[in-house]
């Protein structure tokens, strides 16, 4: 018997424009990419690439710490 070739499917990411620049003062924007449980979306549910991946990891990072995102969320 020969063995079926395995179909991927793959889970549309948010469209994000080339040009976003993220900021610890933009907290709106940031919350976007933050989920319900507050850690940081991975690049394949945000569709970022990974030079913005790592902005947005550190205006994240830079955001908790002077308190301007919370490091969890309330359930």
């Amino acid at each position: 018997m020969m063995k079926r070739k395995k179909i991927r499917r793959f889970k549309r990411a948010m469209k994000v424009a080339e040009n976003v620049t993220f900021s610890y003062k933009k907290v709106d924007v940031l919350s976007k990419f933050v989920n319900e449980q507050g850690s940081i979306m991975s690049r394949e549910e945000s569709g970022l690439t990974q030079k913005q991946q790592r902005r947005l990891a550190q205006s994240v990072k830079r955001a908790r710490h002077l308190a301007m995102l919370p490091f969890t969320q309330v359930l």
